[in-house]
């Protein structure tokens, strides 16, 4: 089984968006029933404008949105799918009897999709489908076993991040982004501190914490993806 990355550049919907609003990354996920989407960008006025386009470009889909939610940085928006082979890469991956890893991501009016194919054929026959409405690049291949595919598809981010407070989040996320877990460090405690202007003792709770409710998190998941090497 192959892990292969693409990149692409296409007409169709949701990329179509991608195109438009360049400083905003697009997160997808999709059950076949409801697409569920996250539109990132620290420029708010990009979003407050594409938040307004939104009601047009559901239309386009013959659609209708069933949950919206908004942040300065962050709209999260679940539509109804109305997905097809002729208008989503997504749908092109099931025909072919292929797998895809989500999130799909839209950036720059360009799409990044992972695909798992269990044969060569099958990744042949949907490359040449995908030729057939994009420009596309393989980025990377690889290639996996068939236990990729119990760990890949069972990691919950509800379960992962559900005990973890507002602003552990907040903390966590703006230590990852600075380098505080870098080796070495990009950024010390005292300065991170400074900036959320907390105490150092203060701030080493919140991370303490959200270090310890990952890891508990996280421990089903490093027992099943343990259990796939050989002792």
């Amino acid at each position: 089984m192959d892990e292969i990355r693409l990149r692409m550049e296409h007409d169709l919907p949701f990329n179509n968006v991608a195109k438009v609003f360049l400083d905003v990354r697009i997160f997808r996920w999709c059950n076949s029933v409801v697409d569920y989407l996250e539109f990132l960008s620290e420029d708010s006025a990009a979003l407050d404008h594409l938040e307004k386009a939104l009601p047009r470009f559901v239309a386009g889909l013959h659609s209708s949105v069933v949950y919206r939610s908004r942040s300065d940085s962050r709209l999260d928006v679940m539509v109804r799918c109305r997905c097809s082979p002729q208008n989503s890469t997504v749908r092109m991956t099931e025909g072919r009897n292929c797998l895809w890893k989500p999130p799909v991501v839209y950036a720059e009016g360009r799409e990044e999709l992972t695909v798992l194919a269990p044969e060569p054929d099958r990744f042949r026959s949907l490359y040449r489908d995908l030729r057939g409405v994009a420009r596309v690049e393989r980025l990377k291949k690889v290639a996996v076993s068939a236990d990729v595919l119990r760990v890949s598809y069972t990691l919950s981010l509800s379960e992962l991040f559900h005990d973890l407070t507002a602003k552990q989040l907040e903390i966590l996320l703006r230590a990852v982004e600075r380098g505080y877990f870098d080796l070495p460090k990009a950024v010390s405690l005292e300065r991170l501190a400074q900036d959320a202007s907390l105490s150092e003792s203060t701030l080493q709770e919140h991370l303490s914490k959200a270090e310890s409710r990952l890891v508990r998190a996280l421990a089903p998941y490093l027992r099943l993806y343990a259990a796939s090497f050989p002792r």
